[in-house]
Formats: C-alpha cells, sequence, structure tokens
C-alpha cells in the first residue's frame, strides 16, 4: 500500500509541474496531466485512500474542462464524488452537482438523473431530509424528461415517503395518488397500485379529518375498480369505519388481522399509530 500512495504522490507532483509548466501553451501539457492524475487517482483508490483519490479526479476534471472536454470532465467529477461519498459528503454533493450541471448542458438527462439520486441517497444518509426530497424531486423530474416513469415513480416515492414522514401529508398524498394513477396506465406497474393506494389512504387516516378520509376512499375504489376487492382496499375500508366510529379498539383488531398476515413496514406502522392518536383525541373532545 505504501509503494502505491508513493507513485501516486509522485505522479500527482510531476502533474503538477506539467500544468506550472510556462515553455508548453499547448492543450498537450492538460492532457499529461489529466493522464498522470488518473494514474495517481487510481493508485489512490487501491490505498483506500478516498481523499486523496477525490482531489486527483477533481484535478482531471478540471484539466478535461480546459480542454473543452465536457464529457471527461462530468466523468471525472463522478469519480471524485464517488471517492469522497466515503469520507467527505459535503464535497461529494458539490461535485456531483458540477457532474449535474455538464450532463444537463449535454441533454443527458437520464445521467443527470442518476447522479440527483446520488445525491439524494447521500442527504439521506446524512440526515438532511428535506434536501434528500429536492434531490429525488429533479431526478424523478429528469426521468419523467427521458419518459423513464418507472425510475421517475420511485424516486417520487422516496419524497412521499419523507413527506409522510415530516408530517406533510397533503404532499404525501398528493404524490402517492399521482403514482398510482401513472402507474394504472402501465400494464406492467399496475400491480403496484393498490399499495400507493394504501399509502395515500393511510396518510388521510393520519391528518384524522374523517370526512376527507371517506371520500379519499370513495375516488380510489372508482379509480380502480379492482381496488375495493382487494386485501389494501378493504383494509382501508376497514380502518375508515372504525375511525368514523371513534373506535380505537377495532382498529387496533383491523390492524393486528391485516399484520397477521402482511406485515406492515415502519411507515405504515407509524403512520396507523398516527391515526389511532388521533382517535383517542376525538374522543377526549367528546367527552
Amino acid at each position: 500500500m505504501g509503494d502505491q500512495e508513493a507513485k501516486a504522490d509522485a505522479l500527482v507532483a510531476q502533474a503538477k509541474k506539467r500544468l506550472a509548466s510556462w515553455m508548453n501553451l499547448s492543450s498537450n501539457k492538460y492532457e499529461d496531466a489529466a493522464e498522470l492524475l488518473t494514474k495517481a487517482a487510481n493508485l489512490y483508490k487501491a490505498s483506500k485512500k478516498w481523499d486523496e483519490a477525490g482531489a486527483a479526479f477533481e484535478e482531471v476534471a478540471r484539466c478535461h474542462l480546459k480542454l473543452v472536454s465536457a464529457h471527461e470532465a462530468a466523468s471525472a467529477y463522478t469519480d471524485a464524488a464517488n471517492c469522497y461519498k466515503k469520507t467527505n459528503a459535503t464535497q461529494a454533493v458539490l461535485l456531483y452537482k458540477e457532474a449535474v450541471a455538464i450532463q444537463i448542458d449535454m441533454g443527458r438527462f437520464s445521467t443527470a438523473a442518476k447522479l440527483q439520486k446520488e445525491i439524494g441517497e447521500l442527504y439521506e444518509t446524512e440526515g438532511e431530509l428535506s434536501l434528500a426530497m429536492e434531490a429525488f424531486q429533479a431526478a424523478a423530474d429528469y426521468y419523467a424528461g427521458e419518459e423513464s416513469h418507472s425510475s421517475a415513480n420511485q424516486c417520487l416515492l422516496k419524497v412521499a415517503g419523507h413527506a409522510a414522514s415530516a408530517k406533510n401529508y397533503s404532499k404525501a398524498i398528493e404524490i402517492y395518488e399521482q403514482v398510482a394513477m401513472s402507474s394504472l396506465e402501465s400494464t406492467l406497474l399496475k400491480w403496484s397500485v393498490k399499495g400507493y393506494l394504501l399509502s395515500a389512504g393511510l396518510c388521510h387516516l393520519a391528518t384524522g379529518e374523517i370526512s376527507n378520509i371517506a371520500k379519499a376512499v370513495e375516488r380510489y375504489e372508482q379509480l380502480d375498480v379492482t381496488f375495493a376487492q382487494t386485501r389494501e382496499g378493504e383494509f382501508l375500508r376497514k380502518l375508515c369505519s372504525a375511525m368514523e366510529r371513534l373506535d380505537a379498539d377495532a382498529f387496533t383488531d383491523v390492524v393486528r388481522e391485516f399484520d397477521e398476515v402482511s406485515r406492515l413496514d415502519a411507515q405504515k406502522t407509524s403512520l396507523l399509530l398516527e391515526a389511532k392518536n388521533k382517535i383517542k383525541e376525538s374522543q377526549e373532545d367528546i367527552t
């Protein structure tokens, strides 16, 4: 490992010397430096020196910008970000954004979308959920522009999930319904509609606005004529009924019966707990 690092350091020094040369003002020095720095970056990667590898790739990108080689510059910025994300999320995000900007200029929106998704995932890891939502929304927009509806929906569902966690139920409902409607138009995606409508319905329940919940369930059953006969549709209808009666025990029984067959994930469980709390609050208001 020490030998590799030493070789990498020597290559970086050689590249800097080449770039500092005033005798050769042609593009050759940038091409030579980019080649040396790329070799150095890969040696740093092999030594797991992620910051050094990221810095070297960053310099490679700058060389390619001097050469007006947009594709190579974007690739180098992406390589740099991939290294930095192991040690420095802030720097990784900055360089992913540089790559995104170049990809957009080149009209490569699918690649830009993938990078935006990486940014969203990094923000998730760092606990920056509002920024993650923005990044996933941008990725969804880019995917949608390229007619990659399945990938766009995956990113939108990330936004909806974070919105629900932040108790921004109206935004979550809007997105779940949007994804459900777009999925109905696809033979391949149709099977997942019941899950999206259930998530939207649970967000409605979590608001505690009973009149809106009943209307939403009716609308979902009209939107997807098969929904009422699914386990998810029956589950939502029973939950709605229990909530209308302010019957917390019946609500709990319905949840337990469903969970015994189809395990509820953490997000759905959290929404159901919020809904149950709304029932209890309403009971207290009456008494």
